[in-house]
């Protein structure tokens, strides 16, 4: 049986995401939306995981206006 694919994505998504339903994110300017959620593994202040029918998807938050920030220093 075949794994499933992850997806990295550095953006913003709007919590709070629940099983059962879509999950909308924010990247390289704009908003996008997944399947069904079918299981959450983990929320915290720098990341969100979870998995859907298809695909594992980690969202981590602030990548890119970290580096923004680290350039203007």
């Amino acid at each position: 049986m075949k794994g499933k694919k992850i997806v990295l994505i550095y953006g913003s998504i709007l919590l709070p995401i629940e099983e059962g339903k879509t999950a909308k994110y924010y990247n390289n300017g704009q908003w996008k939306e997944t399947d069904r959620i079918v299981k959450i593994h983990e929320v915290n202040s720098e990341f969100v995981k979870f998995e859907t029918e298809k695909l594992k998807y980690c969202i981590r938050f602030q990548k890119a206006e970290a580096g923004i920030l680290n350039l203007a220093a």
